[in-house]
């Protein structure tokens, strides 16, 4: 490609543009670049901007450019991070006169209400379900572990020993 000083060129391998301002060989040039330095390269490494060419859309839609910001990757990564669902088996959260109710009773709610979280998670693209049976004495937790095991589902305790986190 023949290049005269003053010829406003692109970097192939950088995404910088300069101007000619000295034709050192046939292969070297001095380029001035857009942001105030001399740079000797190579021609090879250089693309001549020919008028009304120096936008993108010149080149069509889909141009496949270095330096494109990569957000694709982290949206797929979020939309995966949302497929977790957490349900909270404190009593007190899920009816507000537990007072009246014995023991019994208590398990028996917080147990339909898991039972329906776990429909609900596997009916769905839910790919984790964490629930919160709380510390306590254990007999929610080991009721939930049974219920879990009845769906032959893989399944941990968290750090603290007060979620059993699910993999559906």
């Amino acid at each position: 490609m023949d290049f005269k000083i003053g010829d406003k060129v692109l970097f192939k391998n950088e995404n910088l543009k300069g101007e000619v301002i000295k034709i050192n060989s046939n292969y070297k040039l001095t380029v001035l670049s857009s942001d105030g330095f001399e740079l000797n390269v190579a021609i090879k490494d250089l693309v001549k901007i020919e008028k009304g060419t120096d936008k993108a859309t010149s080149y069509g839609e889909y141009t496949y450019t270095k330096d494109v910001d990569r957000r694709t990757s982290k949206s797929q990564k979020r939309q995966k991070s949302q497929t977790v669902l957490k349900v909270d088996l404190h009593i007190e959260l899920l009816t507000s006169n537990y007072h009246y109710l014995d023991n019994f009773e208590i398990v028996q709610m917080q147990l339909n209400e898991c039972h329906k979280k776990i429909q609900q998670a596997i009916n769905s693209n839910i790919s984790k379900l964490i629930i919160v049976h709380g510390i306590g004495t254990g007999v929610l937790k080991s009721e939930v572990h049974k219920l879990l095991r009845n769906y032959k589902l893989r399944f941990y305790l968290s750090k603290d020993a007060g979620a059993t986190e699910v993999m559906i």
